[in-house]
């Protein structure tokens, strides 16, 4: 797998699509990697709410 999952959460899970044992992952490092499937995980921050609310949709 190429793609990277980007997410705000610390913790994620995989089970590759019901394909390996539901697993967590921990990105208190910012990136990780499933162990079973080789999906790729990184963690980004969020803009504060302001800025947010006045960007135009």
């Amino acid at each position: 797998m190429d793609d990277i999952i980007r997410t705000t959460e610390e913790t994620v899970s995989c089970s590759g699509n019901g394909q390996h044992p539901l697993v967590y992952i921990n990105l208190k490092n910012d990136n990780g990697r499933c162990q079973y499937c080789g999906q790729r995980f990184a963690k980004v921050e969020v803009a504060n709410q302001s800025e947010k609310e006045s960007t135009p949709a």
